[in-house]
């Protein structure tokens, strides 16, 4: 089987490998984004005519060395060309029948791959011949949105020359109606009943139309003299196609049929335009053996003149010249690349060429590198002096790139009213600057500014600058500026740190604010947007920094605590003097202690009347609770009676106020379960059994629960009949009895309050807790403990039997000796 497998591959590579060979294209090297529509639609018909799928092609490329990605690409374009192919077809032959009459069927003559020869192809996808990119107008000829397909929707051109194939329509109307739809025959003429042949062969459409005139005339005789009744129009229908040989150096020479109105540049696009070596100044149109039309693409490339763009004629030839002279343009042109220059070009031409330089280019001087006949040479091109200067073949032009420097700037940085970037000129000294800026600013710090200084040898300087002295004396105090000279001005703020006070506790936005001065602590907490409602205004404390005295001695006091009573509010009171605020200080706004927000409890299940209700008091009760909601209903299990206690809230202030804490609310808060026996609260209150009650608590009273649950490890986990006198074991065995895994040692239950009671052992004896309605029974699993591997086991032996021998070893050493 393994052998059939391996004999099929070897057979698949062979013929993917032959299929290639005989496709005759260079896969590996292929550039699709260099492709035009016109080569892949080449591509797709040798597939169809070989019969292969575009997944076969894929793999013939992926087996010639293709790129993945390039091969991604190919399979789009194909898809793209076949899904095309008809619209272009239709579209094409739409264009036709807009000269044909109804009932005629039209002929796509401009299909540049008839008369290709069947190697052409590899010619057109050679990576070699297709690697001009860089040569200035090659990309007109493989860019897919510029395909110069001749216009068959235009007006019959007046100096169009008629040949056989040519077909006209000929209408006559006034006097008398006729149409004649005609064509040129091979001969040149055409026929017409009772006129005989007519040549036309030759002429262009106006001298057809009079001679056809004169020719009819003998039939419609309205068609003569000064009062004409009958009326003559001749216009082409469809139009011939003609055969054109394109030579020389362009990228797929051979004979092309084309359109009649096909000009050269239809032609060249045919082809493929020139190749690498092909010339884009010296094209020719050959004429009878004669050389008709000398063809410059520079010309369209440039400035758009489409001149040497002449129509062509059956048997024309193009010949297109290798290239003369290219020069490499690089750096600061607005196109960049290899450009083509005829004998006796400059540099001002060459630029012309390459679109003028951009906006950062160093137009000064440009350099040439040459060739000699031993080594290369530079030619500095003082420009525009030095503009003519003619080039040669493989010369090399590089335009440089302005410094990214200035010849006269100044800076002047902080307080002034304009800082920025002045000129050197208008602002030679640094008063002069300092105006220019609008001046300086009220928080400017006066007694020192820094001018940074450029050195010669890019070092920096700073020299100092006494503002107050310059404003007040600038004769004997100025500064004169160099270029590149920075000026910093500092802020008074700038050099202390920044001052601030905080506001904490009990007022609607506690932050820390700006100080400002002056300003009082009413202003503060106005700031914050006054207190709350549950603030004691009585009781604010100020935390205030205790300065250095510079005596160097440790001072034991580190903060200063004022206490400030606020009551009357924070309304304006000049007879009351203000506690005004220092830089820094700490101000916190107390709670009052006999202010509550509404706290509430919940109760829920066998009650009168469940539901939230709020503590009244601070020592609100399990009893108080119950009395409120009407008490047990006949059908409440009171004994199984749970309380659920969130004691998130009792930490709920500290979390807040622990701002530096990564802990948050969220974290602190938790809820569960507190094991209370009601019926004793509500026998005894204020009992230890009657507990205080908690914000958010909630007590549940279930109805008489009439199960046991038995969960963990016991063969079957089930929901046994609660039965009063049934033992822990005997609901043990209800479930099918423990698992090999359960440790029975700590068994445990949980009751309906939430109390928790565990299996108990006196020497040999087990005392398991007493079962009651709502019991949770749960057995937990023993301790798993991981087993030695045997090579753990081995390695341990190892060692035991290691250091046996040595202790052997050492006993008899000593007993020797």
């Amino acid at each position: 089987m393994l052998k059939r497998i391996i004999t099929l591959l070897f057979v698949a590579l062979i013929t993917i490998s032959a299929q290639a060979q005989n496709f005759g294209i260079d896969f590996e090297n292929i550039r699709v984004d260099d492709l035009s529509n016109q080569q892949v639609m080449e591509l797709y018909e040798r597939m169809q005519e070989r019969g292969l799928t575009i997944s076969e092609v894929e793999s013939l490329a992926l087996a010639r060395g293709m790129n993945p990605s390039e091969v991604s690409k190919l399979r789009s374009r194909i898809n793209s060309v076949r899904s095309s192919m008809s619209g272009l077809n239709q579209e094409s032959e739409a264009s036709n029948q807009g000269r044909l009459r109804s009932g005629n069927t039209s002929k796509n003559l401009t299909n540049r791959s008839q008369g290709l020869r069947p190697d052409t192809l590899d010619v057109l996808l050679d990576s070699k011949e297709r690697d001009t990119s860089d040569v200035f107008g090659s990309d007109i000829f493989s860019s897919q949105s510029i395909t110069f397909e001749p216009s068959l929707n235009i007006p019959t051109p007046k100096n169009y020359t008629l040949g056989p194939g040519d077909e006209l329509f000929i209408d006559i109307w006034g006097a008398a109606e006729k149409t004649y739809q005609l064509v040129i025959s091979p001969e040149g003429s055409i026929q017409i009943s009772n006129v005989g042949p007519i040549v036309l062969s030759g002429l262009t459409i106006e001298e057809a139309k009079e001679r056809l005139s004169s020719k009819l005339s003998t039939i419609y005789s309205g068609l003569k003299g000064s009062n004409k009744t009958t009326y003559m129009q001749v216009t082409l229908g469809d139009i011939r196609s003609i055969k054109v040989s394109i030579v020389g150096e362009v990228k797929a020479p051979g004979t092309y049929t084309l359109s009649s109105l096909s000009s050269v540049f239809n032609a060249l696009y045919a082809a493929g335009g020139p190749n690498k070596d092909g010339s884009y100044r010296s094209i020719k149109v050959l004429r009878d053996g004669k050389v008709h039309q000398n063809v410059d693409l520079y010309k369209f490339l440039v400035s758009g003149d489409l001149s040497d763009n002449i129509i062509l004629k059956d048997q024309d030839i193009i010949k297109v010249n290798p290239y003369v002279n290219r020069i490499t343009v690089k750096g600061e042109t607005k196109n960049v690349g290899l450009f083509e220059t005829l004998e006796g070009e400059t540099f001002n031409d060459l630029l012309e060429y390459a679109g003028g330089f951009n906006q950062f280019a160093y137009k000064k001087r440009v350099k040439l590198e040459r060739k000699t006949d031993t080594e290369k040479r530079i030619v500095d091109i003082a420009y525009p002096e030095n503009g003519n200067t003619v080039l040669r073949s493989g010369d090399i032009v590089t335009v440089g790139r302005i410094l990214d420097r200035f010849e006269n700037k100044v800076t002047i940085k902080g307080p002034v009213f304009r800082p920025g970037e002045y000129q050197l000129e208008e602002n030679p000294t640094l008063s002069k600057l300092i105006e220019n800026a609008e001046g300086l600013m009220g928080d400017a710090f006066m007694e020192r500014a820094v001018i940074y200084r450029t050195q010669k040898d890019y070092s920096i300087e700073a020299i100092p600058v006494n503002l107050n002295h310059l404003m007040s004396d600038t004769s004997s105090s100025e500064i004169t500026l160099v270029k590149d000279d920075v000026v910093q001005i500092s802020s008074i703020f700038d050099l202390r740190e920044l001052r601030t006070v905080k506001i904490s506790g009990s007022v609607l936005n506690p932050d820390t604010y700006k100080y400002v001065e002056n300003s009082s602590l009413k202003d503060l907490i106005y700031q914050a947007n006054g207190f709350k409602e549950e603030a004691a205004p009585y009781n604010i404390e100020i935390a205030r920094r205790i300065p250095d005295t510079g005596s160097g001695e440790m001072n034991n006091q580190i903060a200063e605590i004022i206490t400030v009573n606020i009551e009357n509010g924070l309304a304006f009171d000049d007879k009351l003097d203000e506690v005004e605020l220092q830089p820094f200080d700490q101000v916190f706004v107390r709670k009052s202690p006999s202010y509550e927000v509404q706290q509430t409890v919940r109760v829920t299940g066998e009650v009168m009347y469940p539901g939230e209700y709020t503590i009244s008091n601070r020592n609100f009760r399990l009893s108080d609770l119950i009395e409120k909601s009407g008490g047990p209903t006949d059908f409440a299990y009171v004994e199984g009676a749970s309380l659920t206690r969130n004691y998130g809230n009792e930490m709920e202030d500290l979390s807040v106020n622990l701002e530096d804490s990564v802990t948050t609310q969220q974290d602190v808060k938790s809820l569960s379960q507190v094991g209370i026996q009601l019926q004793e609260a509500i026998k005894n209150p204020n009992s230890e059994y009657d507990l205080l009650l908690q914000p958010g608590d909630v007590i549940e009273i279930p109805k008489r629960l009439q199960t046991v649950q038995i969960r963990g490890e016991v063969l079957y986990p089930i929901n046994a009949r609660y039965e009063d006198r049934r033992s822990f074991r005997s609901y043990i065995s209800a479930a099918g009895g423990f698992t090999e895994q359960a440790n029975t040692k700590k068994a445990y239950i949980v009751y309906a309050n939430g109390e928790v009671d565990r299996t108990k052992k006196f020497l040999f004896f087990k005392s398991y807790p007493k079962v009651k309605p709502g019991s949770v029974l749960i057995i937990p699993p023993k301790e798993q403990r991981e087993r030695l591997s045997p090579q753990e086991r081995i390695a341990i032996f190892s060692t035991i039997v290691s250091m046996a021998a040595i202790v052997t070893n050492t006993i008899f050493q000593i007993r020797r000796n």
